[in-house]
This record gives structure tokens, C-alpha cells and sequence, in this order.
């Protein structure tokens, strides 16, 4: 979707996110577009998340979208970080808009590029 064509995702659009498909696993960037009716997001800027770890016992996305990740950062696996990816989950999706503050810590915990 554009901003306009679905509401259920236009207050996302522009903002770091954390989208958890069941196909794709987690994710974190910035949110491009989102299509409600097809269950497909596109991310910029956008890193999967492997092996995280909450700065509270829930281990919830949601904790990771408002506090970012616990220290230290060396401990998390995150991928690589990706000009773009798109996720296409029939089955559903769960978006977390990020702090800013979280986007940054899930960034510098990635993998540096060569």
C-alpha cells in the first residue's frame, strides 16, 4: 500500500518498524509500503533479527520496538543490512512501530560491511 490506499499501515509509513511474519521471521527498518489485503510490507534500510535479546524477561518484539536491545550487543545475531526487502505473509503480520533509539541499537549490532 501507499500512504493513502490502507490506513491499517499508513501511521507506519516513513518510521522504523519491527514486523514479525511467520514465513519470513523478524525484521527491523523503515517501512516503505504496506499492502493489508495481501499481507506484504517492503522495508528499507532493513536488517532480520536471528538470535535477540530483550532488556526485560518477556522477550516480546514489542520490548524491542520501545527499548531496543539489551547490552551487550555483542551477544545478539543480527543479519546483514538490506537496501530492501519485502515480506509477503499470507497468513498475517505483526508490525511494531520502533523507537528510533531501538532501530539504532538493532544497527549497531549488525554485522559492519567490508
Amino acid at each position: 500500500m501507499s500512504k493513502g490506499t490502507n490506513d491499517v499501515f499508513g501511521k507506519f509509513t516513513g518510521k522504523p518498524v519491527i514486523v514479525r511474519s511467520t514465513v519470513a521471521g523478524v525484521h527491523c527498518g523503515i517501512l516503505e509500503t504496506a499492502d493489508a489485503a495481501s499481507c506484504t510490507v517492503v522495508l528499507k534500510d532493513a536488517y532480520r533479527l536471528w538470535e535477540v535479546f530483550t532488556r526485560d524477561r518477556t522477550g516480546s518484539m514489542s520490548d524491542i520496538a520501545a527499548n531496543g536491545l539489551k547490552e551487550p550487543l555483542s551477544q545478539h545475531s543480527i543479519g546483514a543490512r538490506l537496501d530492501s526487502v519485502a515480506i509477503v505473509n499470507p497468513a498475517g503480520l505483526e508490525i511494531a512501530e520502533a523507537t528510533r533509539a531501538a532501530y539504532e541499537s538493532i544497527a549497531a549490532a549488525a554485522p559492519k560491511e567490508a
